[in-house]
């Protein structure tokens, strides 16, 4: 095998998507709700792989708005996941919250 390809985990035919070189550059130019959807995805991905994010939810600030005390990237994943379609309890276990932490932010998030 060729230095610096990998095997397929599963299937040769699976579509291998390519960060842009300038990720950095190329997130800037998502809108909020795509920055959400995109940290639901990264996180569930991570959640399924056993790794957690690198930076450390305790020095994050926290909001005691909704669903106690949830950082604001948590709270609009939360909500991004919700209009993505996940089900409340796939969110609350996804997140590492109770499911009434997720139905307090997104009643929130229908006064706002």
């Amino acid at each position: 095998m060729p230095q610096g390809k990998a095997e397929p985990d599963n299937s040769a035919s699976q579509t291998r998507y390519l960060l842009p070189k300038d990720l950095a550059g190329a997130l800037k130019r998502l809108d909020d709700i795509e920055v959400d959807a995109l940290l639901a995805a990264v996180t569930s991905e991570a959640e399924r792989r056993g790794r957690l994010p690198r930076a450390s939810a305790s020095r994050a600030p926290r909001l005691e708005d909704a669903g106690g005390s949830l950082t604001k990237s948590k709270l609009n994943a939360v909500r991004a996941a919700f209009k993505a379609g996940v089900k409340p309890s796939a969110i609350a276990r996804q997140f590492g919250i109770s499911q009434a932490d997720v139905r307090k932010t997104l009643a929130a998030a229908g006064r706002d």
